[in-house]
């Protein structure tokens, strides 16, 4: 299975046209690792054979079919052919001669081609959907394999693994590198293969009437492999998308629901009828009512999905972007600044709001009322902290860049435009500190006051404080969510352009707290280092690995909301 991921990494950095030869991962991988034996190297010469006759800039369906035609020779030739079938009533076995190849041929065709007829149904637009119904017959199928101690079937488990391996390479790889519907007949190749090797020769004649590979669907359609191609498309619907789009309410969660359905059913007949007992039987009879209750249960996920309000998302096509409930309306810290320096052109008709949040905050935020309101009323949100950029990207969100607040205090300061500014927070003796090296580095900036972030902070004196001072920008540095309830409850009071929670900047700029070094800065690891100099800060690191969770699994349901609806 791991050489199957390995050999599906490679094949990502190369050109799509190496599509087509996707499904020799699987017995090269094999071969790599327990060796190529005849069987291994039987299988690599027929799916060479099959990618070969898809390769052609004719698409000659002729072609096609000569190139599997072949391909099934080779592989009934070094061996895994039908050579006998087990009656299930009288136990006889009933021995083939020169019938053997034809029905091998027959068989790898059926199946080969359901499996394209599959991908043109799901793989196109629903291709992890695709992916994810073969990984579900092939691992009920080495199920029943593992149910038979009495065989030799180390080279089915061996080519099982490497399928499932494969499958899950695919589906992490993405829609860039989904399976061609030659690829798919590829893999149609080896799942009766799989069937030839490990079921299909020592097992009752019911597994041909109904085999592991739901046949039952291009039949229904019409659409079998010898009287029409299986890509065909019709202009009215048929009657199993009539069917799901009725009971289920997506065509290809329905036709995904037949498929699994017929699957399971076929291979709990198989193991019914070869070792009859309370179990076998038990299971066939849960089989037969399995489409009911997954028909239901994917209803309901339907039902859910088409009413599903994403958490993370981008608002309306715009550059706002939302993470569990707080809209961030800076993508990069130029635009912050530019759009803060407006404001303070603007003059004092109405005080903007500018926050910084991060990852605990935003956390925070979704059982907080007051962060909640507090950044829902802000006129500019940047995100503070690689964990919200991290998020961006996964869903695809405007947010390219890391805005933490005391680099947007130093674009703010630094703009050479003549400002005033007060600052107010942190210990007694810090915001003075802070303003002297503010004032000594920048010589635009006049420092208008400052005050310590402790009591009386609450009291009505600094606020008239701070209105007289007359600051362009008042920086609030006493940390979430201290300073968002003094913002939030004295923002319609203040006289001040803008006002802005920095958090423990206050700290930095003076010098009392050295900052991380740009390399751990440029790689996320910042807060890392703030936890070292700080360990009390790792209880509010606990929100992490939760965030992360939460993004991965909102990316999850956005996914399987695409492929089923």
């Amino acid at each position: 299975m791991l050489g199957c991921f390995f050999w599906l990494t490679r094949l990502k950095q190369w050109t799509n046209w190496l599509s087509v030869f996707n499904p020799l991962v699987i017995p090269i991988s094999v071969g790599l690792v327990h060796g190529f034996s005849a069987p291994i190297t039987g299988m690599i010469v027929s799916l060479a054979l099959i990618a070969a006759g898809g390769f052609s800039r004719q698409k000659s369906r002729i072609l096609e079919l000569t190139s599997f035609f072949l391909a099934a020779l080779v592989f009934a030739w070094v061996g895994f052919r039908i050579q006998f079938i087990q009656v299930a009533l009288n136990g006889r076995y009933i021995y083939f001669s020169w019938l053997s190849v034809p029905l091998t041929v027959a068989w790898l065709l059926l199946i080969g081609r359901s499996v394209e007829f599959a991908h043109f149904k799901l793989g196109r637009k629903k291709p992890k959907l695709f992916l994810i119904t073969l990984l579900v017959i092939v691992t009920s199928f080495l199920g029943i394999v593992a149910l038979q101690p009495d065989q030799n079937l180390a080279l089915a488990y061996r080519l099982g693994f490497g399928f499932i391996g494969a499958l899950v390479g695919w589906l992490i790889l993405g829609p860039e590198k989904k399976l061609t519907a030659v690829g798919a007949r590829g893999i149609g190749f080896v799942l009766a293969g799989l069937a030839l090797i490990g079921v299909v020769k020592s097992l009752t004649a019911f597994v041909l009437l109904v085999p592991i590979a739901p046949l039952a669907i291009p039949a229904a359609r019409k659409s079998l492999a010898f009287s029409r191609s299986a890509v065909a498309t019709d202009r009215r619907p048929g009657f199993f998308d009539r069917l799901a789009r009725r009971y289920v309410g997506s065509r290809g969660l329905g036709v995904a629901i037949i498929y699994l359905s017929l699957s399971v059913i076929g291979l709990t007949s198989i193991w019914f009828l070869r070792s009859p007992g309370r179990l076998q039987g038990g299971l066939l009879g849960s089989s037969l009512v399995f489409p009911f209750f997954l028909t239901l249960a994917a209803s309901r996920t339907v039902r859910y999905f088409r009413h599903w309000d994403p958490e993370i998302y981008q608002k309306n096509g715009s550059g706002v972007a939302a993470i569990f409930g707080t809209s961030f309306t800076a993508g990069a810290i130029n635009e912050a600044r530019e759009e803060i320096m407006e404001a303070v052109t603007r003059g004092k008709d109405d005080t903007h709001y500018v926050a910084t949040p991060d990852v605990t905050a935003v956390m925070q935020a979704e059982r907080k009322d007051l962060l909640e309101n507090s950044f829902g009323r802000a006129d500019v949100v940047t995100p503070d902290g690689f964990g919200l950029i991290w998020a961006a990207s996964v869903h695809d969100l405007p947010l390219k860049e890391r805005v933490a607040g005391i680099d947007l205090i130093e674009e703010i300061l630094g703009s050479s435009r003549e400002l005033k500014v007060y600052l107010l927070g942190s210990r007694s003796g810090v915001a003075e500190k802070a303003g002297k090296r503010i004032k000594d580095n920048y010589e635009a900036v006049t420092i208008a006051g400052t005050h310590h972030g402790y009591d009386p902070v609450e009291s009505e004196g600094v606020v008239e404080e701070i209105n007289e001072a007359d600051p362009d920008i008042l920086f609030v540095g006493m940390g979430v969510p201290k300073q968002e309830r003094w913002i939030t409850e004295h923002i319609n009071e203040l006289e001040a352009n803008v006002v802005m929670g920095v958090g423990g900047s206050f700290d930095v700029i003076s010098g009392d707290l050295p900052r991380a070094p740009r390399w751990m800065r440029d790689r996320g690891l910042e807060w890392l280092y703030r936890i070292w100099l700080e360990p009390g800060r790792i209880i509010k690191a606990r929100w992490i690995p939760y965030f992360m969770l939460r993004v991965f699994w909102e990316k999850g349901k956005r996914t399987l909301r695409k492929e089923i609806l």
